[in-house]
């Protein structure tokens, strides 16, 4: 087997061809959930600066719903960067390696990170579990939707990682350095 037949194209049939589906269509939807979730975000503490500047008046539930709001788009972008593969990582070893070795050590690190996620979203599960029927100070929300962002976002990963265990990604094109 040569080296560039290693990474295989996406399956067009097969279960396989339905775990990348649900992947990428749960990233697609995670990406613009995040999306919608940082515009309302940043129309909030816009709004929070404009009354607090302008009018003198601060708004007690700007802050919390920022919070909310932030915390489910780091988990989900997160969780989209698994898929997608955008995450910071140092290459050095797996440059180094022919491509038979670096796509297992790949594979070795997505399933590391399958385990996190995991992990992540048992851990995130027994908390929210813990903290049922508890409520935001100031809006009043249930507390759950702020702690539910790990153990769905914890599932997500793993989904990911999963995926792409089965499916790795072909490396991206090395960036180009600036002189």
């Amino acid at each position: 087997m040569s080296d560039s037949s290693v990474l295989s194209e996406t399956p067009k049939k097969g279960p396989l061809h339905w775990l990348d589906r649900l992947s990428g269509s749960v990233g697609l939807i995670s990406g613009y959930v995040a999306v919608i979730m940082t515009l309302v975000m940043l129309a909030v503490l816009t709004l929070q600066v404009v009354t607090r500047y302008f009018f003198g008046v601060a708004l007690s539930w700007s802050e919390e719903l920022a919070l909310l709001l932030f915390t489910w788009v780091v988990l989900l972008t997160g969780s989209l960067g698994v898929r997608e593969g955008f995450h910071v990582r140092l290459t050095l070893l797996q440059d180094a390696l022919p491509a038979t070795a670096a796509l297992w050590v790949g594979r070795l690190i997505d399933a590391a990170i399958l385990v996190f996620g995991i992990m992540l979203a048992i851990a995130g599960n027994s908390y929210v579990t813990e903290t049922i029927g508890q409520t935001s100070a100031a809006i009043a929300y249930p507390i759950e939707a702020l702690h539910l962002a790990a153990p769905v976002c914890g599932a997500l990963i793993a989904l990911h990682a999963f995926t792409r265990i089965l499916i790795p990604i072909p490396p991206r094109a090395p960036v180009p350095e600036i002189a």
